[in-house]
C-alpha cells in the first residue's frame, strides 16, 4: 500500500447533482439579495455573476502567467467569495463575511438536487486513518460551499488536510494545486497516490506531477476520450483502493 492517500471529492467520494442553470434559481437569488436591499432582476444577477466570474479568471491568469511560464488560463481559480462581494459591492453595499456565507449557503441549498457519500467511501477513510496512512482532500471546489458540505456527510475530520481549490488559486490539474499539498506536507510522491473519477484532472495531473493515480468512473465523470496514463489502476468501486 502507499503512504499517502490522496483524494477528488465531488464524482469520487461524494455524489452530487446541482443545477445551476435554472431562471428559478437566479429568481430566488434576486429575491434574496433584494430582500437585502441589494435589488437584482434574476436575468441581471445572473449575466453579473456569470461576468464577474470571467473577469476574475482573466484577472488571476494574468497575475501569475509572467511567474509561471506555460501557466493556462484554465489552470486558475477564483474564489466565489469575492464574486458574491463584488455583486453587493455594485449595488452600494458592503458585504459582511456572514453575508457572503448566508449568500453561499442559499444558492447551494437552492441548487443542490442530490448530495450523498458514495456507497464504502467513509469506511475506506475510516480503514485509511486506521491504518495508519495519511489521507488528504485536493478538490476543484469552493470553500464557502464545500467544508459546510463535509461537515454534514461527517467526513471532515476523516482528512490530515483538506486542500480546495479556491483556497489556492489553482485547480487540477494544475502542478502548481498538487504542488501546494505535496510541499506543504512534504509527501513523498512515490509512495503517494490520487484518486479521482476524473481521467484528465486526477489521473493525468497526478502523473505529470510524479505522482501515482487510481481512476473510478462515476455518473459525475467527465466523457473518458483517451487514455488512462501509464500505471494508472481503475477501480470499480471506491473500496477496491484497500486492494492495491
Amino acid at each position: 500500500m502507499y503512504d499517502n492517500y490522496i483524494f477528488d471529492l465531488y464524482g469520487t467520494l461524494v455524489d452530487i447533482h446541482t443545477n445551476e442553470g435554472r431562471p428559478s434559481l437566479w429568481k430566488y437569488m434576486a429575491g434574496f439579495m433584494t430582500l437585502q436591499g441589494v435589488p437584482y432582476t434574476g436575468p441581471e444577477l445572473r449575466k453579473r455573476y456569470r461576468a464577474l466570474i470571467a473577469a476574475l479568471r482573466l484577472k488571476q491568469y494574468e497575475k501569475y502567467k509572467t511567474q509561471f511560464p506555460g501557466l493556462t488560463p484554465d489552470e486558475v481559480e477564483v474564489d466565489l467569495s469575492e464574486v458574491f462581494s463584488l455583486l453587493y459591492d455594485e449595488k452600494g453595499r458592503a458585504a459582511t463575511p456572514q453575508m457572503l456565507a448566508d449568500w453561499a449557503l442559499m444558492y447551494r441549498t437552492v441548487s443542490l438536487q442530490r448530495l450523498r457519500l458514495f456507497e464504502g467511501a467513509e469506511t475506506l477513510l475510516k480503514e485509511l486513518r486506521r491504518l495508519g496512512k495519511g489521507v488528504y482532500l485536493l478538490s476543484n471546489a469552493q470553500r464557502l460551499f464545500t467544508e459546510p458540505e463535509l461537515r454534514h456527510l461527517g467526513i471532515y475530520d476523516l482528512f490530515d488536510d483538506v486542500l480546495i481549490s479556491s483556497d489556492i488559486g489553482f485547480m487540477k490539474p494544475s502542478p502548481r494545486f498538487y504542488g501546494a499539498l505535496t510541499e506543504k506536507h512534504l509527501l513523498d510522491p512515490q509512495a503517494s497516490v490520487m484518486i479521482g473519477n476524473d481521467w484528465k484532472a486526477d489521473a493525468w495531473g497526478a502523473y505529470n506531477c510524479g505522482l501515482a493515480s487510481m481512476y473510478i468512473h462515476t455518473a459525475q465523470s467527465p466523457e473518458l476520450t483517451g487514455l488512462l496514463p501509464p500505471g494508472c489502476t481503475r477501480l470499480d468501486t471506491i473500496l477496491d483502493v484497500l486492494s492495491h
